[in-house]
Parts: C-alpha cells; structure tokens; sequence
C-alpha cells in the first residue's frame, strides 16, 4: 500500500505545483494565511511544508522579509537536469535487462503513457508535467536500484518545477506521448547504449529548442 501523504507533504506538493504551473512566480512573497485559507488547512503543517521546501532549495527564508520562492535561474535549471541525466542513466541501464525479459513489467508505463496522451488532448498541461514525472520515477522504481531512487526522488520536486516551467513553451502537446513511447520502446528492447543517448535529448530538448529560438539569426 502506498503511504499516506501527511498534510505537510500535501501542502509542500500543492506549493510545487503552483510554481510548475506559475501560479506561484520566483522570487514571489508566500504569505501564510493566504495559503493556509487557500489550501483550507491550518498553517502549523503549512509551516512545516515550508520548512521542507527550503530544505530542499525550493523556497528561501529571509530574515525580516518573510519566504519566497527561489529562482531556477539557468545555471540551476542546468545542474538539475545534468543530475537527473546521470540518475536516470544508471536507472535505464539497471532497467533495460529487466524490461527486455518481461514486457509484463511495462505495463504501469503503457498505462502513464495512455494518461498523458489523453491529458494532451485536452491540453492538460499540470497533468501531463505530472505523468511526465510518474513516468520517470517508475523507470526508477524497474531498476530495482534502491540509491538511485531515493537520490532520484530529492530531485523529484525540483524537475517538476523545471518540465512545468519549460514545457509553457511547447507548440504541440500531442508530441509528448510518443516522445515517452520511444523510450518505453526501448526498454523493452533492452537497448541501453540508446538509452544512454536518448534521455539525454528528452530531458534537454525544449531546453535545446529554447537555445535555437534565441539564437540571433546570422
């Protein structure tokens, strides 16, 4: 059985979604009671998610100034994805033999896969950053490496702000479910020296795409 969520985390999860979806803008005063009444919860376990979220680096607490939410500026944007990268290599890499023996455990996958493409229909976009997440960690959870989830899981928070950030700038949504397939593909081929390659060109392409558009034409 899955653990139940305190109201602490709930609240820490509520507050990251509101900075994915920009509801929540960096740099941004987080004003107690405000949230307390908006997330009808008291503020002791709002208080405690706080206190979470800067331990992890997603808010700030200033002295006299009150909390707010940290910039993922993008030298920071940039060291959260080259960590996921080399996480989420190692999870392929234990993943891949496992995959390719029993395509039964693709299953939650294929499922995740079906959630986003139809969150891109509608052009759900929290949801879609959300399956995108659930997606990654149960590649995690297939490689059976125990490390490098629960380093995997640190970071959890912090790619989700990152997707829901970056993926504003996505022109098609209906691209995001094959782009998810391609890897689920592999997997079940067991080809980890593509796998290698391919996450790196999933995790930073709109980050590359973003690039390209900025780049002034010559």
């Amino acid at each position: 059985m899955a653990r139940a969520q305190s109201l602490a985390e709930q609240a820490a999860n509520a507050i990251v979604s509101g900075i994915s979806a920009g509801a929540l803008l960096p740099g941004q005063r987080i004003i107690e009671t405000e949230l307390a009444s908006l997330l009808n919860m008291s503020r002791v376990p709002l208080r405690e998610a706080l206190k979470i979220l800067e331990a992890q680096g997603i808010v700030e607490s200033v002295p006299h100034r009150g909390t707010r939410v940290a910039t993922f500026d993008d030298l920071r944007v940039n060291q959260i994805c080259q960590a996921r990268i080399a996480l989420e290599r190692l999870a392929l890499a234990d993943a891949a033999p496992i995959c390719k023996a029993d395509h039964g455990v693709l299953a939650r996958l294929d499922q995740i896969i079906v959630d986003m493409e139809r969150s891109a229909e509608r052009l759900e976009w929290l949801e879609i950053s959300k399956a995108d997440l659930s997606f990654h960690r149960e590649i995690c959870r297939l490689s059976g490496n125990a490390i490098v989830a629960t380093l995997w899981e640190a970071l959890a928070r912090h790619v989700f702000i990152v997707f829901g950030h970056e993926i504003r700038d996505e022109r098609d949504a209906k691209v995001m479910g094959p782009q998810h397939r391609r890897l689920r593909d592999l997997l079940a081929k067991g080809d980890a020296d593509r796998l290698h390659q391919e996450i790196e060109d999933h995790v930073l392409r709109l980050r590359r795409q973003r690039f390209v558009s900025k780049k002034p034409a010559p």
